[in-house]
């Protein structure tokens, strides 16, 4: 990967970590991933799908509610993802 400013300058990306969280049937893997300056959180993973909306009510609840449990628990986690910046 090059810098369109500098094309002779080549950035290597690495993981710096990743962020596993689960509740009830759902999960979420998050990478933490730096190029140069550059820091970018990257979805590596989700069960279900994040964009399933489920094939009745009561699933569509389930999945709402799991993710909103998915969402505090990334939430939680945050100040630990800025200490690894």
């Amino acid at each position: 990967m090059s810098s369109q400013g500098s094309p002779d300058v080549e950035f290597s990306t690495t993981t710096v970590s990743s962020v596993a969280v689960q509740a009830g049937d759902s999960k979420i893997v998050i990478a933490v991933v730096k190029c140069g300056k550059w820091v970018q959180l990257q979805l590596a993973e989700s069960q279900p799908n994040l964009l399933e909306i489920g094939s009745n009510q009561d699933d569509t609840k389930k999945l709402l509610h799991d993710h909103e449990l998915l969402l505090g628990k990334l939430k939680a986690l945050e100040d630990q993802v800025w200490e690894l910046l």
